[in-house]
């Protein structure tokens, strides 16, 4: 794909999500990767979700494009995005990693429902701050960590009840 027609592609863009696919053009060219129509295609569909997605359920996304967007398509895409940190690979304890963009989104946890699947971000500076005390008194700084709490949500009318 040449400058032209990746600055026409990046000008059809929602503005909120044109600096992440700016960021992967980038990232795609400072490792002499092509920066294709699929690519960008399903960058742009990535950066538009706004919760946690699976490679099959992005595969879905594209239904009426297999031809174009094969699963093989799919894994490369998203391993190149996480190895860009432009996405954080999960594994939530299931057969299949979750993913979800990180640029512009802030720090947060996960408490996972083992019945339905249910994911739930929260933040809670308190625990935060254990973590801190507890890194520091072990003479460790931190550099990143990954909180995952999996329990059985409460609510007896769970549409997703297993």
């Amino acid at each position: 794909m040449n400058k032209d027609r990746e600055a026409e592609i990046l000008k059809t863009v929602d503005d909120s999500i044109r600096m992440e696919m700016k960021t992967f053009s980038e990232y795609l060219q400072k490792k002499g990767l092509k920066i294709t129509n699929q690519r960008m295609l399903v960058a742009e569909r990535i950066f538009s979700l706004h919760n946690h997605f699976t490679a099959e359920s992005l595969l879905e996304e594209f239904k009426d494009q297999r031809d174009k967007i094969s699963k093989a398509t799919i894994y490369r895409i998203l391993s190149i995005m996480v190895e860009a940190k432009l996405l954080q690979e999960h594994n939530f304890g299931q057969d299949y990693k979750y993913y979800e963009h990180i640029i512009g989104h802030t720090h947060h946890d996960h408490i996972i429902c083992g019945d339905c699947g249910r994911i739930v971000e929260f933040m809670d500076e308190r625990i935060e701050q254990l973590q801190e005390q507890a890194a520091a008194s072990n003479g460790f700084k931190i550099t990143g960590h990954s909180l995952n709490i999996y329990g059985t949500c409460l609510d007896p009318n769970c549409p997703n009840k297993k």
